[in-house]
């Protein structure tokens, strides 16, 4: 493939323009990918049993771990920074992606070798989910996710840059296709636990792959800018203490509630749980992937116009957000009675409860305003007050009154940004009352949709 320049991203020429095309392809491409998604949970719920899932919970709390304390907003920096399509800059990206994602493949394998040492020299060490001596098998499986993810082209920062996110959208969608079918085979013939990690790796691999071939811009070589790599540490050493604390938050529940439960009470958590992080990913790749690229650039080019354009971002976010929750919380054990079968209708109480807390989730889009405007300080205060407050109300909440309880101190714990969310607001010119408040008029709609459904 040959080096190629912004214009080799072909892309409408407002960002009004831009921005709406590629909302469309992301909620396009989320449509599809969570009705393969919901296919493939059908299925699989019935070929695997629920402590799979458990493990593969459990997994992804060990990747999440190692990823999250490690991010340094590489995709960030291609988006935020003037250089983001300079050739020399995007190689010391890529070869600083590549560096992590090595040490990070070591670093799980680590961790799985410490899970067997502990269950061959301290048995009883480990407790609940943690126990379970399947786990480091599936950890070593998912430790290969980080290479893949490391070896993406930088071409992917580029189209979500320029805003132009059609191709990248399509070969999301055509992976989880292909990687469906994969596991759902793979399970008719062996229904064994590391089918579910090793689909995460074939999707990773498949997406990096097509990175390199299909998406236009100059091709990532191995090479070194020290100025390009002091900019980059510059900005995203206040995302790494933040994703560390962002990790910590949102697998907080799963590092807690794994301790607790066992990995058979686990998995119908996860499912519980699960279209409430398809509507938080949705929203997020709004806000991370329109949002901030948008933002971004007016902030480069129209500072003046920085106000208006947050409260554009908003207003989209904010109605998938409470009309959703009132969707979800009103029709949450009609969904999980349709499909799935009685062994996870607990999960529709999970459902129902934190569901609410995608009031909380649209101030994702302040977010990505401070990532927008350099300020990634702020995330370090809110990921302080998050962690805080999960992780001395969950223990309670669970000690005082079981599962119920628990949900209740994962609800509050989310809802613990708002007020801090109001007062960077109001600090920057961007709080409105009338706004904040006309906009949870949509849980009722929401409520009622649900309610008729269910």
């Amino acid at each position: 493939m040959p080096d190629a320049s912004p214009a080799d991203t072909p892309a409408p020429s407002s960002l009004r323009q831009r921005a709406g095309s590629a909302a469309l392809w992301i909620g396009l491409g989320f449509a599809l990918t969570q009705a393969v998604r919901l296919g493939s949970s059908i299925v699989l719920t019935r070929l695997l049993a629920p402590e799979m899932y458990g493990l593969m919970t459990m997994g992804t709390v060990v990747i999440s771990a190692v990823v999250m304390m490690s991010d340094f907003g590489f995709s960030q920096s291609v988006i935020h920074n003037p250089r983001g399509d300079d050739p020399e800059f995007l190689n010391t990206i890529w070869s600083l992606q590549i560096g992590r994602g090595l040490a990070l493949c070591l670093l799980m394998n680590l961790a799985a070798l410490a899970m067997v040492t502990s269950h061959t020299w301290w048995p009883g060490l480990l407790r609940g989910s943690y126990a379970d001596p399947h786990l480091p098998g599936v950890v070593a499986i998912l430790s290969l996710v980080p290479i893949a993810m490391g070896l993406e082209s930088t071409n992917l920062a580029r189209a979500q840059r320029a805003l132009a996110m059609g191709r990248v959208v399509r070969n999301e969608v055509m992976v989880q296709l292909c990687v469906t079918t994969l596991m759902i085979v793979l399970s008719l013939r062996w229904p064994q636990y590391w089918v579910l990690p090793l689909g995460w790796v074939v999707f990773s691999s498949s997406i990096a792959l097509l990175s390199h071939f299909t998406l236009p811009g100059p091709r990532n070589r191995l090479g070194w800018d020290r100025a390009a790599a002091s900019a980059a540490w510059h900005f995203s050493k206040w995302i790494l203490l933040s994703s560390l604390l962002t990790y910590l938050f949102r697998e907080g529940d799963r590092i807690l509630l794994g301790g607790m439960l066992t990995s058979a009470e686990l998995g119908i958590y996860a499912v519980g749980v699960l279209l409430v992080n398809a509507t938080r990913e949705v929203i997020y790749r709004l806000a991370a992937f329109v949002g901030m690229p948008a933002l971004a650039e007016v902030a480069r080019e129209q500072p003046e116009r920085l106000r208006q354009a947050y409260k554009q971002c908003r207003l989209p976010i904010d109605a998938v957000c409470v009309f959703g929750a009132g969707f979800l919380f009103a029709a949450s054990d009609r969904i999980i009675g349709l499909v799935y079968d009685g062994r996870y209708s607990a999960a529709g109480h999970v459902l129902a409860v934190l569901s609410l807390g995608l009031i909380a989730f649209r101030y994702t889009v302040m977010d990505q305003y401070l990532i927008a405007t350099g300020e990634t300080n702020q995330l370090f205060k809110r990921g302080v007050l998050q962690n805080v407050m999960l992780y001395s109300a969950v223990p309670l909440g669970f000690s005082l009154w079981g599962m119920t309880g628990a949900l209740a101190g994962i609800l509050l714990a989310q809802s613990a940004v708002v007020p801090f969310m109001f007062k960077i607001q109001n600090d920057r010119g961007l709080l409105d009352w009338r706004f904040e408040f006309g906009t949870l008029a949509i849980f009722p709609l929401g409520w009622g949709a649900g309610w008729l459904v269910s």
